[in-house]
């Protein structure tokens, strides 16, 4: 690839392409839960509650944290 086409961005190669529509499961009388790469997380209530935690986890490890802390949650 030449590097003078290519855009410098905190973003993965691909990233924008790429989704998961199997991260999130649902089981009966039990709730929501979603795949992560630390585990299986949950249950919640609804999908929404399942997709704003997911979301808040991706910000906390965007944001400069020590990856081996995740393991934590």
């Amino acid at each position: 690839m030449n590097s003078q086409y290519r855009e410098e961005s905190d973003t993965r190669v691909g990233e924008q392409f790429r989704s998961n529509p199997d991260r999130y499961f649902h089981v009966l009388t039990q709730g929501w839960y979603v795949f992560t790469r630390e585990g299986i997380r949950g249950p919640f209530i609804d999908r929404h509650r399942a997709n704003n935690y997911l979301n808040g986890h991706i910000t906390d490890l965007n944001n400069d944290q020590d990856p081996s802390a995740s393991w934590r949650l």
